[in-house]
Parts: structure tokens; sequence; C-alpha cells
């Protein structure tokens, strides 16, 4: 003998669709709850997704003019999230050193080329998570997404140092590439893009003052 159960399931499942639609069983609060949980997950894959191939359509050819604008406002973005997952991450101001002296000693096209190469080697070192947005020929701005630690920050700055002294090899002229970093945490050094840019660029000019090819973090 069928119980009440199948009798409702055998019921509910010769209707047509929009009847089913209307007569569906009511679910408990902890299924809906989970079920809010899931379709929160899948829209913020969605939303991480789409904000990847944002990035990759406005950083897949170099820009001469940089388009602070937009990496803030992607910025602003992975903020909430992080916000909402109490994670972490990190703001890097990288600039190259002495750039100036390469387009005055070997000229603008090879200096443009070498601020071509820094932009490839950076995009290749990311993740997909994070960003890369160049505010001129010679300054870029990264965002490295989970980091929790002063020394997880450390770690990536002094490995980013070491993947661009790779373009010593690349330069057929004697040109000595190097870059300074300056880091700039989240939550810790602020919550808004502004203020993670701004405390990112005092860090770089302390490393620049102590001579360059390095990384800072001000604390």
């Amino acid at each position: 003998m069928q119980n009440k159960h199948q009798v409702v399931s055998h019921i509910y499942s010769v209707l047509p669709l929009d009847k089913q639609i209307l007569v569906a069983p009511r679910r408990s609060y902890s299924e809906l709850q989970q079920a809010l949980k899931r379709a929160e997950n899948l829209a913020e894959r969605v939303l991480t997704e789409l904000l990847v191939l944002k990035q990759n359509q406005q950083f897949s050819h170099h820009v001469d003019t940089p388009d602070k604008q937009q990496v803030i406002q992607q910025m602003q973005f992975i903020i909430k999230q992080a916000q909402r997952h109490s994670s972490g991450f990190a703001i890097m101001h990288l600039q190259l050193d002495h750039f100036k002296h390469i387009q005055d000693s070997c000229g603008a096209p090879v200096a443009k080329q070498i601020s071509e190469l820094t932009l490839h080697h950076l995009r290749t070192f990311v993740r997909d998570c994070d960003l890369v947005g160049q505010q001129s020929e010679d300054q870029f701005l990264l965002l490295i997404t989970d980091v929790s630690r002063i020394y997880d920050a450390a770690l990536v700055a002094e490995k980013l140092l070491q993947r661009l002294t790779l373009l010593n090899e690349l330069c057929i002229q004697p040109i000595v590439i190097a870059c300074s970093i300056g880091i700039s945490r989240f939550p810790e050094d602020g919550n808004d893009a502004f203020l993670l840019i701004e405390k990112a660029t005092a860090a770089l000019q302390h490393a620049q003052r102590r001579g360059g090819a390095q990384f800072s973090l001000l604390r």
C-alpha cells in the first residue's frame, strides 16, 4: 500500500509543468537556506568569471595611457568579496627603476619594448583571480588575492622581483632592468581602493629611496 508521500509524488509527477510549479511541496527553512546559499555561490562564480573576462579584454593589448579608474572599480568589487568572506589581499605598486635613463640612452622604441615585456611577464605571473593594471609605461598595479599574512605578500613580491630579472636575458643591449615594489594589504592598511593604492605608492617610494630593486611594506 502506498503511503501519503508516494501518492503525492505520483500526482505531482503527472501534472503539467506549469501546474507542478504551483503545487510544488513546500520546503523547510533549512532547505530554503541551502538553496539560497547555492544560488549565491553560483552568482558569485559567474561574477568572478565575468570580472576575469573583462580584465582579459581590457589588458589583452598594450595601452599607452593608464586606465586607473577601471582598475579601481574592479578593486572595489574584490574588496566587497573579501569583506564577505573575511579574506585578505595585497596591492602592489610596481615601477621600473631608471626607466627615464633607458629611454634617454636606448631610445623610446627599446623602452616601449621593455614596458611591453614587463606587462607580459606580470600577466603570466599572476593567476586568473588576480588583477594586473598598467598605469604608465613604467608603472603597474597588481592585486594579489588570498594574502592573509605579511609573509605571503613578501614571498609574492620576492618571486616577482626574481621573475622580472629574466628580462635582462632577453635584451640585446647591455641594459640592467630592475624594479621597485610597494605593498599595501587589505584589511590591515584600509578598506578603500584609493587608500590602499595610496599606501602602496608610499611604500614604493620608500623602496626607491633605499636604492630600488626591492620591495617595501609600510607598517
